[in-house]
């Protein structure tokens, strides 16, 4: 399968190494979205590798890649705590009949439960990864303080009792989990570099011609792009992207177009509803919301900028890491996970969270400036400092480093 074939490092490992790994998702979506091709990374090192993700209807895509599969059938994310415990005890099952040398869990869900059956029942050595601290993390209200703080003592006590190794995508994270000195700082998942590549624009011709066609652009081709891929939820900034974006058109003598794609989750009290996204866009033609798309790399290969104006704790965004794959100039937050991505401007515009007014600025300056120089040095970075090639080959260290 194109999109998911081993990502190879070539000569960068000098040695492989066999032993028995386990990553475990809260989804089967994240597993072939983010971990798959890592899974396949380490099977070609010589790892056994195991998927344990819920029986989401995913799997047979996992496994026709390749990968052992088991599932569970309980959703560690539900608050009901029978499922939960439900959770455990399968979790506990798998782990202990598979033996494994290493057990990596993703997210907090995961880590919390994860880590305490993993340290109880087994002999496995344990990894906790830190993909964002998300909304108790975004402000400081009671409700998110009082999170923050149990947050905080869950992960201190796995450390103290179970001594897993942690890995964080950003150093803000570390300080602020007090993990200083007993974690790693890996940049992001990095993106899967045979779907999003800025060499691939002419094979996705076709389809780019359609998604013209399909977003009225096929007339429009002096029109600037701008795209947002994100859940939509307040703290990803859909609603100051929308007020910005509408008054940089009443200013700019430019065509601009704003593309919306993302889902709405009616379980989570900070998401955007649709009908009110729809009131916020209605009777601008310039401005389209698209729903959940597969089609991301595709979507990205039309845009001129891609803009995620998020004050929510992220990892490090990987739409913003498919953009700079694509070599696409980007517009994102002083956020941590965010910042690092712009170098000095010099691959887009680094703004202020939670302010419409310098997403107007950033789109009316970024218009003015050469895309492709932009779009280059986002490659550039991006290459430098989050492939495949640099997180994988660190994470593999890691994993040498445990094992001895």
């Amino acid at each position: 399968m194109l999109n998911h074939q081993n990502p190879s490092m070539g000569r960068e490992i000098a040695s492989k190494k066999t032993f028995k790994v386990a990553l475990v998702e809260n989804f089967g979506s994240d597993f072939v979205g983010a971990r798959l091709r890592f899974a396949l990374f380490l099977k070609e090192q010589g790892a056994q590798v195991t998927a344990i993700v819920p029986g989401d209807g995913h799997s047979e895509t996992i496994r026709k890649n390749g990968i052992h599969v088991v599932e569970v059938n309980s959703n560690v994310r539900d608050k009901n705590v029978f499922k939960v415990l439900s959770y455990a005890r399968q979790l506990r099952s798998i782990l202990k009949k598979e033996n494994f040398d290493i057990v990596h869990f993703y997210r907090f869900q995961p880590n919390i439960i994860g880590t305490v059956v993993a340290g109880i029942f087994t002999r496995s050595h344990i990894v906790n990864h830190i993909t964002g601290l998300g909304l108790a993390f975004t402000s400081k209200t009671a409700k998110n303080l009082f999170l923050q703080t149990v947050t905080k003592l869950l992960y201190k006590l796995n450390g103290f009792f179970f001594g897993p190794h942690f890995i964080c995508q950003n150093e803000q994270d570390i300080e602020d989990l007090n993990l200083k000195g007993g974690a790693v700082c890996i940049k992001g998942s990095s993106v899967n570099e045979a779907k999003f590549s800025k060499g691939l624009k002419e094979t996705y011709k076709g389809h780019v011609s359609k998604i013209r066609e399909e977003l009225n652009l096929s007339n429009q081709d002096d029109a600037k792009v701008f795209l947002f891929v994100s859940r939509l939820l307040r703290e990803k900034g859909v609603v100051e992207l929308i007020k910005g974006f509408i008054d940089a058109t009443e200013i700019s003598n430019q065509s601009l177009r704003l593309i919306l794609v993302g889902w709405s989750d009616p379980d989570n009290p900070s998401s955007v509803k649709i009908d009110e996204l729809e009131r916020l866009i209605e009777g601008r033609e310039d401005i389209t919301y698209l729903g959940k798309r597969t089609d991301v790399h595709r979507l990205i290969s039309i845009a001129d900028v891609s803009i995620l104006p998020t004050y929510y704790r992220e990892g490090v965004p990987r739409f913003l890491l498919e953009s700079m794959a694509m070599a696409k100039p980007i517009i994102t937050t002083k956020m941590p996970g965010c910042e690092d991505l712009i170098e000095g401007n010099k691959n887009g515009e680094l703004i202020e969270p939670k302010d419409a007014h310098a997403i107007k600025n950033a789109i009316l300056n970024i218009i003015d400036r050469d895309m492709l120089v932009l779009g280059s040095k986002s490659s550039e970075i991006y290459h430098s400092k989050y492939s495949e090639k640099k997180v994988y080959s660190s994470i593999l260290e890691l994993y040498n480093k445990i094992l001895g």
